[in-house]
């Protein structure tokens, strides 16, 4: 063999060598970083992955989505642009990172990436921008708002969802909230209005002792559930919070609708769009998706359930420990991500079964609430929240919402 090709061969080896070495250090690099449910893999031609590692689940603490691809390069060349470039197109990562071991003019190369969600960085700056203990810092602090945003959007869109709703969202449409249903029973029974030092919870039980006991057998009489209804639907009017709510569930993975409202207008909207789904209010088990009524239910047609609307109710459901409402709460916070809407966060049983699902311990937030600037204090409820495993998302107004959510669907 001619000294010349021989030469040229050796050069090759050790190039194909330190190319190697390189990719293992990237490689040890990326690793490092990944949570429990999170990998990287080696990519194959035959996969269909032409970049040299992928990370179907992305890296949360450096926050990169699922689906991120990583490609080494010892010096970023015109060809090496041309095959990024083409590549990229072809595979579609939701996110590309390039790690260049030789830096040199990487801002000028950076310009040919535009329009394309490509990071291009050499390794010296991948590891002064991700430093282990910074980033593991980094995680323990409250996450900015646009970072918040962002993980939820990502989280939508890739894992199992559980939604739960609240007053809110019925008052949104007109329903009226606890104290001016109590109001309209009372209109209706031609009941003195109540002092408003008493709280709800007695008024209601009062309101059902006075009007709808039956005292011969202590049951309670059926005009109850139709004065509720005929209370609950008549002032209703459109909602863009059921109608963006409805959006979320119809395009994305929703696997239960966990709700404290006792009316049924999230299932008549989600039937317009023709999303199947059954009212839930007690053991029974649907191929449909569930909304889940663990504080009763009482629909337009007269169809209705026991409710919680007495101290005695509220007390009797929850200090059962397997009453088949706190088990459905409880098997959608240990599976999925949670959606809370509606909900002020103060029911003590909710917090309750929000704390027996992740068990005491310290973990990353992954559920997220929508919350109201004005009606809390900040920095006590985020740190209240981040406690239960929940993120915060503010908003300033009533009509900010619907659009918070509608933007999960873009």
């Amino acid at each position: 063999m001619p000294t010349h090709i021989s030469e040229y061969q050796k050069k090759i080896s050790e190039y194909q060598k330190k190319i190697q070495t390189i990719e293992s250090e990237v490689y040890e690099f990326f690793y490092g970083f990944l949570s429990d449910n999170e990998k990287i893999e080696l990519c194959c031609l035959e996969s269909n992955h032409v970049f040299d590692f992928k990370l179907p689940q992305g890296i949360s603490k450096l926050d990169y989505p699922s689906n991120t691809q990583i490609e080494v390069k010892y010096r970023l060349m015109r060809q090496s642009v041309s095959f990024i470039l083409k590549h990229f197109d072809m595979v579609q990562p939701k996110k590309l990172v390039v790690v260049v071991y030789d830096g040199y003019e990487l801002d000028h190369k950076q310009e040919m990436f535009e329009n394309r969600n490509i990071e291009i960085i050499s390794f010296d700056e991948l590891k002064e921008k991700y430093k282990k203990d910074d980033v593991e810092k980094q995680n323990n602090k409250y996450l900015s708002e646009e970072n918040i945003k962002e993980a939820l959007k990502r989280r939508v869109e890739e894992k199992r969802l559980s939604i739960f709703l609240g007053a809110g969202v019925s008052a949104s449409a007109g329903v009226p909230a606890w104290q001016a249903l109590l109001e309209c029973l009372c209109i209706k029974n031609g009941l003195p209005k109540m002092d408003s030092d008493i709280d709800e919870i007695t008024k209601a039980r009062d309101i059902i002792e006075i009007c709808y006991k039956d005292k011969s057998n202590g049951t309670i009489k059926d005009s109850f559930y139709e004065d509720i209804s005929n209370c609950l639907y008549k002032t209703l009017h459109d909602s863009e919070l059921l109608e963006s709510i409805s959006k979320i569930v119809k395009d994305f993975n929703v696997e239960s609708i966990i709700t404290y409202n006792y009316d049924s207008l999230l299932e008549d909207k989600l039937n317009e769009k023709e999303k199947k789904c059954e009212s839930i209010y007690d053991k029974t088990r649907t191929p449909l998706l569930p909304v889940y009524h663990v504080h009763g239910f009482i629909a337009r047609d007269g169809q209705h359930s026991e409710i919680v609307l007495g101290e005695k109710e509220y007390h009797k459901i929850y200090q059962e420990a397997y009453n088949w409402g706190n088990v459905e709460q409880l098997h959608a916070l240990c599976r999925n991500t949670c959606l809370f809407i509606g909900l002020s966060m103060k029911d003590p049983n909710l917090r309750r079964l929000i704390d027996i699902s992740i068990d005491g311990s310290e973990v990353e937030p992954i559920h997220f609430v929508f919350l109201r600037r004005i009606e809390y204090n900040i920095p006590f409820m985020e740190r209240t929240m981040r406690s239960f495993g929940i993120n915060c998302v503010w908003y300033d107004n009533y009509s900010d919402l619907p659009k918070l959510l509608n933007d999960l669907c873009k």
